[in-house]
């Protein structure tokens, strides 16, 4: 059973990761949670998914600055998952990790639980700001990620990429799944794992 409750949460601006508002959070039933721990998670996994959104974010935003989609590629490839590891070590209990359907990296496919929140995500309109699941000693809190006008540089359509981007994702993610989205598009999930109290 689903329910809905309405939330106010700040726009966080990221580079390839920027989350789209709307007024409601959808969880699973858990009936044995508490109203003090529901509030727990929400609040762990809120700040956890902003810690990385902002971390990242700003890697990536550097090195296209600095370097043009051919460094963000880098960036991604070599500093992506250490940078998520690292934002979730920030908080006690909780680990991190970013999933889709459409993985670029394949380290970042779903596992069962992820792939059904994601078409249960896709599927639900308005699309919520977060979701929660229950899994025994463990909360599994989801913050959906959009696409944004800057995503596109190295997630559109192929057709749209320089031939160096091109030849730097084909050699860097020969499986590359990645491509192809447009400006609103849902990309994936930041997942925050949180032991329960």
């Amino acid at each position: 059973m689903k329910y809905k409750l309405p939330l106010v949460l700040g726009v966080i601006g990221a580079c390839l990761v920027s989350c789209e508002r709307n007024d409601s959070v959808t969880r699973s039933a858990a009936p044995e949670a508490s109203p003090a721990e529901l509030r727990r998670v929400t609040e762990t996994g809120r700040a956890a998914s902003k810690a990385l959104m902002e971390s990242l974010g700003g890697q990536l935003k550097g090195a296209l600055q600095n370097g043009g989609p051919v460094a963000a590629i880098e960036v991604c490839q070599k500093a992506a998952m250490p940078l998520t590891e690292g934002a979730g070590a920030a908080f006690e209990g909780v680990r991190l990790r970013r999933t889709t359907s459409k993985p670029r990296n394949p380290a970042n496919a779903p596992d069962e639980l992820d792939q059904a929140v994601l078409e249960n995500l896709a599927q639900t309109s308005p699309m919520p700001e977060e979701w929660i699941e229950w899994q025994g000693e463990v909360a599994r809190y989801y913050k959906p990620l959009i696409i944004q006008e800057v995503c596109l540089t190295c997630h559109g359509d192929l057709k749209s990429f320089s031939p160096e981007l091109a030849s730097a994702l084909k050699e860097r993610y020969p499986n590359d799944q990645a491509t192809g989205y447009a400006l609103g598009d849902f990309r994936g999930v930041i997942r925050v794992e949180i032991l329960r109290q």
